[in-house]
This record gives structure tokens, sequence and C-alpha cells, in this order.
């Protein structure tokens, strides 16, 4: 399975505009971090399919084996066209 190169950056992304945001229970925005992983999990499901979220406890844990994939296995990013 692959996935495109603005996928991966989409999650890329994402991801780390999670990490920064800190814990949830420590964040500035409540709110933000809910709205941020909500829209991470659904990238996670586009780029991946349902089931392959369905397997990690948080979006978080699954963009990070999403990325890692990506910068292990050079053929798992494709191109856009």
């Amino acid at each position: 399975m692959t996935i495109t190169l603005s996928q991966f950056e989409r999650i890329d992304g994402l991801l780390t505009k999670q990490i920064r945001a800190g814990q949830f229970e420590t964040c500035a925005d409540p709110r933000q971090y809910i709205i941020t992983s909500n829209i991470l999990l659904d990238a996670c499901a586009d780029a991946m399919g349902h089931e392959f979220t369905e397997r990690y406890a948080s979006a978080e844990d699954c963009a990070a084996a999403i990325v890692t994939q990506a910068l292990l296995c050079p053929d798992f990013v494709g191109d856009d066209a």
C-alpha cells in the first residue's frame, strides 16, 4: 500500500501541530486539540483506510505509524500524479 505525497504532508503537518499543542490536560485550547485530533484521524483514514486506523488507540499513534513507515520505506509514499 502507498500513500500520496500530499497525504503524507497533511498527516505529518497535523501530527506536528498536535504534538506542539502538548498533552490534552495541559493544552491552552482543549477544543482546538480535539478538532485537530479529529482532522488527523480523518486524514489517516483517508490515506490508509478505516480498518488501519482502528488498530491504534489514538489519532496521534496512527499518524506516528504512518510517518514512521514513510520515513523507513521509500516506496510507501508515491507521486500525487
